[in-house]
């Protein structure tokens, strides 16, 4: 199936286009390892190595939304791989990140030596209630 430059454009300019095809990306194994090449079991290995064929088929469809430019220079699609990726790394619901009241471990309640709850052995309470 052949996909027109301008759909792959608008697509690939979609933030919703770029988590599908990162779930598509994560959901294949293409960058994971699944199973082992000198494995005597050919059926799981040969899904798997269709399931990233596929894969990899999509971002060569998507990565006709890229300028020509980009097209020129990188014909294995790495360019869309790495937005892909970039769009997943920016989501909101996956950064890591501590909450304020304990952003450092000297700003912790208590006195120096003492548990986060000031108290010197925060684990009495369970081993005497």
């Amino acid at each position: 199936m052949s996909l027109p430059a301008e759909d792959a454009e608008f697509l690939l300019g979609r933030v919703e286009f770029r988590r599908f095809l990162n779930a598509a990306i994560q959901a294949a194994g293409l960058l994971g390892h699944h199973g082992m090449a000198g494995s005597t079991q050919e059926g799981p290995l040969a899904f798997h190595e269709g399931r990233r064929s596929l894969c990899l088929d999509l971002v060569a469809l998507a990565h006709r939304g890229q300028d020509e430019t980009t097209r020129q220079r990188d014909p294995l699609g790495l360019t869309t791989i790495q937005a892909v990726i970039q769009t997943a790394l920016s989501a909101k619901d996956i950064r890591l990140e501590r909450p304020a009241s304990l952003t450092r471990y000297d700003e912790l309640p208590g006195e120096p030596g003492d548990g986060p709850t000031g108290d010197p052995d925060p684990d009495r309470r369970s081993r005497t209630g």
